[in-house]
């Protein structure tokens, strides 16, 4: 697309000068079937104030671009936009607006990079915000009209008392909330259900899953959302999310296609909009406590990994908008390549002790042909859901940690180095990386210092359920689980917990579908009738158990399995684990990890490969990799940490600083256990304890 209008560029496109200023497009009248007629207008966005439309839509694919006249030359633009201006043009009168694949000069990089610096201004200042969502289809028809006709302030209410600090929990607003698909509806019809798919079809159109459109949608008190000749207000499109929106995590009816961790991202994407409209235009509890729409760098990114975007930079460079730190992070530049610019914005978390960009590392996340370092972040795809374990709020498995939304500098929690030449040469890079001259670039060839205070590795590991509608699998997968772990020669896992109870409970994270916690009497009422439930082969989710809900909130036996390592540690790992992978906990962060030792391209493997594929007699390494993250029963509550400080524990121990412990800790019995209010059980993973930096390449 950068090269499509690079004959006419220096004719169309005059350099642009004075302060903020920027292009308007005049999209003269017509037909239906007459050509689009534009012209390029220049101005600055304080002359133009008020006096233009801003529009948001998705560019959508490169295929089958279009032409229109633009002063009298033939641009070629995207399919979309050209969809969008023949939606938008007027039959009687010209209409001035703002259309950023064409007011922007693509093949300008300097040009592209100062006007996205100024976007919110240009959204903010517009006289109206035009959503076009797209060509109009038996769905939209359909879903239009139910939004244009909800109480959109009484249901937009609702969800404000989430932002209303003590007055409610989040859990009291979704319980009560309406839901179109209302499980405890007495009847449906077949009208309710045409509806229903229809309304999640709309949800899961690809402008609501869009970076840019956080800002886009959330500058200007009036933004329209247009879908063919059908037109309504951005808070009944809301008021139409949150009615679709589930109370819990419960599943759409069997009748819903659509994929669920897609149609959950965009609602979140909606959500997020709202809340910054609502700071921003005038809800009165935001501005009386001082709060704005204006938030650190570190808070910003904590969802990008939801969102899409044509240009993976644009998921750091549309923060900018909302991010009052953001030029202390970055320089919008679109000739720095994407993979350095995400790498560079880890390491420099990483210095700042802020961990949670490693939700969207590791080699789960990142795709398969990824230059990333394990431990840098790969925001691409917009798939939240993958790979994903929802976080708890009350775990801490790293001890106390600093989140997005507070760095603390000071208190890093690694370091980035480069790594030795004789493995740093043989991590080829590609041309357009080698070629950009930038000393950042050495980040792609480094490898990062992470604390650590446990590891251990895995020595069991679970099968994988391919079909998660496949219930033999997933009883089969049960069954060997449960005949494995009841071989072992101790039958109490290191909690106290009977060793079954603990299986049973790793597979549910330990949570209910409400996230409370819950213990072995929990597993003990609802397993049996689970397994039940399993083995009926008349089973709906009509009667769908307590159970069940637990698991698919766990999510466990689709996207995760259960692993034991080598001192007794019950885990849920990414499908993706092996054999002799380690689990570890970093310091900082809330969940247990997953490495791999790494074995660069300059040393030999030793040996033949175990049937998961594990080579066996490697070299030992210094470095790993970065796989993803893990649940270690009963070591999400900052155990860790707390046995380390009473014992001393010591990574590695020699026999003398072993026994010491042991010693201590008297067979389970001593005064610590009682201390600390832990089972003595917790004994046997001593060894595994202790302060010392694991590095991640």
């Amino acid at each position: 697309m950068e090269t499509w209008n690079a004959d006419i560029a220096s004719l169309l496109y005059r350099p642009l000068d004075g302060v903020m200023p920027f292009r308007l497009l005049r999209l003269h009248p017509g037909k239906p079937s007459e050509p689009l007629i534009t012209e390029l207008i220049p101005a600055s966005v304080d002359e133009a104030d008020g006096q233009y439309e801003a529009t948001s839509y998705t560019w959508g694919s490169p295929a089958n671009p279009c032409r229109i006249k633009c002063n009298d030359f033939n641009l070629t633009i995207q399919r979309n936009a050209f969809d969008m201006l023949h939606d938008l043009r007027q039959r009687d009168e010209p209409r001035v607006v703002w259309v950023d694949a064409i007011c922007i000069d693509q093949s300008n990089l300097e040009e592209r990079a100062s006007q996205v610096s100024i976007m919110h201004h240009i959204y903010r200042r517009a006289k109206r915000v035009v959503v076009w969502l797209g060509k109009p289809d038996e769905y939209s028809s359909l879903a239009m009209p139910y939004a244009a006709g909800l109480d959109a302030p009484k249901l937009i209410a609702e969800p404000q008392e989430l932002g209303l600090h003590g007055r409610i929990n989040a859990w009291e607003v979704y319980s009560r909330k309406p839901y179109f698909f209302d499980p405890e509806r007495e009847t449906e019809s077949s009208e309710h259900q045409t509806l229903g798919i229809a309304l999640i079809k709309f949800i899961n159109r690809p402008w609501f899953n869009r970076i840019w459109v956080q800002q886009e949608a959330a500058l200007c008190r009036h933004t329209r959302v247009v879908c063919g000749e059908q037109e309504v207000e951005w808070d009944n499109v809301y008021a139409l999310a949150w009615m679709v929106t589930p109370r819990s995590v419960e599943v759409y009816p069997d009748y819903i296609s659509e994929n669920q961790n897609g149609i959950l991202n965009n609602l979140a994407a909606i959500q997020h909009i709202q809340r910054r409209r609502r700071q921003q235009f005038g809800d009165s509890h935001w501005h009386e406590k001082g709060r704005t729409n204006i938030s650190p760098f570190s808070a910003c990114i904590a969802d990008v990994g939801r969102f899409g975007a044509t240009d993976p930079r644009d998921k750091m460079y549309a923060l900018q908008c909302f991010a009052e730190d953001s030029n202390e992070w970055f320089e919008v530049d679109y000739r720095v390549p994407w993979e350095i610019l995400y790498t560079d914005v880890a390491r420099r978390f990483l210095q700042q002790g802020i961990l949670g960009f490693l939700k969207s590392a590791g080699r789960v996340r990142q795709k398969p042909d990824s230059i990333l370092p394990s431990w840098a972040p790969d925001f691409r795809d917009g798939n939240w859901g993958s790979s994903i374990i929802e976080e708890n709020p009350a775990w801490m498995a790293g001890g106390p940690k600093t989140d997005w939304a507070s760095a603390c500098p000071g208190k890093a929690a690694g370091s980035v180095h480069n790594l030795p030449k004789r493995h740093r040469k043989r991590l080829n890079l590609p041309d357009n990386l080698k070629n950009f001259k930038d000393t950042r670039k050495c980040l792609l060839q480094s490898y990062a210092n992470f604390k650590c205070m446990m590891s251990d590795e895995i020595i069991y590991i679970a099968d994988i359920v391919e079909d998660p509608f496949d219930v033999k699998a997933t009883l089969d997968v049960l069954r060997s689980d449960l005949q494995y772990i009841e071989k072992l020669e101790s039958q109490t896992y290191l909690n106290g917990e009977s060793i079954t109870d603990a299986y049973k409970l790793t597979l549910i994270l330990s949570s209910n579908r409400d996230q409370l916690p819950v213990d072995s009497k929990y597993a003990r009422d609802n397993w049996d009738d689970w397994i039940r439930w399993l083995e009926d082969p008349l089973m709906t989710r009509n009667n769908m158990p307590i159970w069940e809900y637990s698991m698919e909130s766990a999510e466990a036996i689709h996207s995760f399995r259960f692993a034991m390592t080598r001192h007794g540690f019950f885990c849920l790992v990414p499908q993706a684990t092996k054999l002799h992978d380690v689990v570890s906990i970093f310091v900082g962060y809330p969940l247990g990890v997953i490495t791999r030792p790494w074995q660069p391209p300059s040393m030999h493997m030793k040996g033949s490969k175990d049937s998961q594929g594990t080579p066996e007699g490697i070299e030992e390494t210094d470095y790993f990799e970065f796989i993803g993250d893990s649940y270690i029963h009963g070591m999400m509550r900052n155990e860790a940490r707390c046995i380390i400080e009473e014992f001393n524990c010591k990574h590695n121990p020699n026999p003398a600083q072993l026994n010491k412990m042991l010693k201590a800790s008297d067979s389970g019995n001593g005064e610590a256990w009682k201390t600390l209010g832990l089972h003595g059980g917790y004994e046997r993973i001593l060894e595994t304890l202790g302060d010392h930096l694991v590095k991640l390449v």
